[in-house]
């Protein structure tokens, strides 16, 4: 009896998981909620500057705690529900290389796992894949290259202002992330005398580490 009955709850658990993942599988392209997209379009917008974690070949290249000040842009589509990021002019200390790289991505809404992670009100996922990535040039009107298996995806809180995404570029093994934090569009005005700071300090941290 006793056995029977676990058999009967373990099949109950498993039609409930299936159903659930049917229901996320419905809902993974839907559209983020109206209102907090219209509040993202209006403070997500032009250029903002963000803690960005960058690695190459799985090696980190930013080092320090605080990441490396990265100008992003957002520019927003006519159907209101889609977006540009672009990162142009990228490269941190001697990573020996630059980075310009721009995707469009979607907002949709979060799924039940999604949910259980981005806790409250506002959340909206943005995913995007095979942008176009180029070298030297910061000219948006230079010929790039599609990247193909490049992948933006995202979390952004229209309420918070708070927000979280990686990059993997799909080139070199190049990724980066910024990591979860609020959006404050007051260092775009120190943007550059932040970033001479930061290759400072990141010189520092190489030399008191014996690194190169």
């Amino acid at each position: 009896m006793i056995k029977t009955f676990k058999t009967i709850v373990a099949v109950m658990m498993m039609a409930f998981t299936l159903v659930a993942c049917k229901a996320d599988e419905g809902n993974e392209q839907a559209a983020a909620e109206t209102t907090d997209v219209e509040k993202a379009r209006e403070f997500l917008t032009g250029d903002i500057v963000l803690g960005t974690k960058a690695t190459l070949n799985g090696v980190d290249k930013t080092l320090l705690k605080s990441g490396c000040p990265t100008k992003f842009n957002f520019k927003w589509r006519d159907d209101g529900q889609t977006f540009q990021v672009s990162l142009l002019d990228f490269t941190v200390g001697n990573m020996g290389m630059i980075i310009n790289f721009k995707c469009d991505v979607k907002t949709m809404k979060l799924n039940t796992w999604e949910k259980a992670e981005y806790k409250g009100d506002g959340w909206i996922k943005f995913r995007g894949e095979d942008g176009s990535v180029w070298g030297e040039s910061t000219n948006e009107d230079a010929e790039t290259g599609k990247a193909n298996g490049s992948l933006v995806q995202g979390y952004y809180n229209a309420r918070t202002q708070e927000i979280q995404f990686i990059v993997n570029y799909n080139m070199m093994n190049v990724r980066s992330e910024c990591f979860m934090q609020k959006v404050d569009k007051r260092r775009l005005a120190t943007f550059d005398a932040d970033k001479a700071q930061y290759e400072k300090d990141l010189k520092k941290y190489k030399e008191d580490h014996g690194l190169n």
